[in-house]
């Protein structure tokens, strides 16, 4: 199923949008938009689905979403008497200027903002999750100001865990211009056999140097990295094409059945059939 584009508007008295939302529960409606989101779960549970990262919800749950990646939350049974609360705050990087986050007062959020293009789960404060329950109730200068607060108190929040792989929408973020290259290189081509020979030619170094080199400019080996980008394409296919798993194997560069299930299992802790599944039963 391909995520539809969610079209956001703050109106006219506000540069973001900051809102309660509540009801019997909430459907499946795999969405993305070019907004950052925010979201906080102030009662309610069911299952949260971020790229191809699926895990449970409840109240206290609070995510933040970089532009563009697919996601939705899901209440499996609607509770007519106890609905499902959460606050939603969703900003464009450029809402207040096209250089407001490079000011360097602003670093701490500019750096969340930077990993939160995977999504990050936080264990956040109980005065965090207040101050952001409170702010559809503020003046929309007051919101304003309490947005870059709630931004700069989880930058410093630790232990926030990345939500979607970086295979499943890869947005390198290395500087380095040979890690680029050869991550250019591994995006193009990850569906035909990957040569470390080949790879390591593009920036000019030996096979041995070339293992050296992208381990510690990415933190983890190359066939790491390039089973975790295969692996994450084929989440995508599998929850949005109907296409049978052999197929979708070969089209993400194993030639082997057993060995995709392996690697699957490896890096999903379910098998492609239950992953699918997983997914698709929420839509029912």
């Amino acid at each position: 199923m391909q995520p539809k584009y969610e079209a956001i508007s703050a109106g006219g008295n506000a540069s973001f949008v900051c809102k309660t939302t509540s009801g019997p529960g909430w459907k499946f409606v795999w969405h993305f938009h070019p907004e950052y989101e925010l979201t906080l779960i102030r009662r309610g549970s069911g299952q949260r689905f971020v790229g191809d990262h699926i895990a449970d919800f409840r109240a206290g749950d609070l995510v933040l979403l970089g532009p563009n990646l697919p996601h939705t939350w899901y209440s499996r049974q609607p509770i007519v008497d106890l609905p499902h609360v959460a606050t939603v705050i969703q900003f464009h990087r450029d809402c207040l200027g096209a250089d407001f986050f490079h000011r360097p007062e602003l670093s701490a959020i500019a750096a969340l903002l930077r990993r939160s293009a995977h999504g990050l789960h936080f264990n956040a404060t109980k005065g965090i999750a207040e101050r952001i329950a409170a702010m559809p109730g503020l003046s929309p200068l007051a919101r304003l100001t309490e947005l870059l607060t709630v931004l700069d108190a989880l930058s410093y929040v630790t232990g926030a865990g990345q939500l979607s792989s970086r295979g499943f929408e890869p947005k390198p973020r290395l500087e380095q211009r040979r890690v680029e290259r050869v991550l250019r290189y591994v995006n193009e081509n990850y569906a035909r056999d990957l040569d470390v020979a080949e790879a390591a030619a593009l920036v000019h170094l030996s096979e041995s140097a070339f293992s050296r080199f992208f381990h510690s400019a990415s933190g983890k080996p190359f066939t790491r990295y390039v089973n975790e980008l295969r692996i994450g394409r084929a989440c995508q296919l599998l929850a949005e094409t109907d296409r049978n798993i052999a197929v979708v194997a070969l089209d993400c560069g194993f030639n082997n059945l057993s060995n995709f299930n392996r690697r699957f299992l490896d890096l999903r802790g379910v098998r492609p059939r239950e992953y699918r599944a997983q997914f698709h039963s929420a839509q029912k």
